[in-house]
């Protein structure tokens, strides 16, 4: 019997669908002198790549120019426990699009709380960061699995 690929395995659909979800994940960072720093967030799953918006200049941002090995956890904190961590090395890009702020601010927030905090924090000057992880370790309630 071959190996399985992730296309193969069952838990690739419950994890697309859980990274799907409108998970608060944490982003862990290093600082310039080697302090460890972790944040909750929110983020965007498309095609494999997770993409947050965070203030330019903030901490995360700052920490990523200097070293941009981070890692970011996802969890649900309800039983059954699952989470996962996405490893890699993570861009700085441009803020996000108009229509990507609304979407991600309507995942977390509902539609009504959504269109109001976009409408509220339009002027604001953000950057997004960007990871496309070279390695995602899953937690269902038993040690960790490397899936990719």
């Amino acid at each position: 019997m071959g190996a399985m690929s992730e296309r193969d395995d069952p838990s690739t659909e419950l994890r697309t669908g859980f990274l799907g979800g409108a998970n608060v994940a944490v982003l862990a960072s290093v600082d310039r002198r080697g302090r460890a720093h972790a944040a909750p967030v929110w983020y965007l799953y498309d095609g494999g790549e997770f993409t947050i918006s965070t203030g330019n200049g903030s901490q995360k941002h700052r920490n990523v120019e200097v070293n941009p090995e981070v890692t970011l956890v996802i969890d649900s904190r309800t039983v059954p426990y699952y989470a996962v961590m996405a490893r890699g090395r993570a861009v700085v890009g441009p803020p996000l699009s108009a229509e990507d702020r609304l979407r991600m601010a309507v995942r977390y927030l509902g539609e009504d709380l959504g269109r109001r905090y976009v409408e509220r924090t339009s002027g604001e000057d953000a950057v997004t960061i960007r990871l496309r992880p070279r390695k995602l370790i899953e937690y269902s309630g038993r040690a960790g699995r490397t899936v990719r």
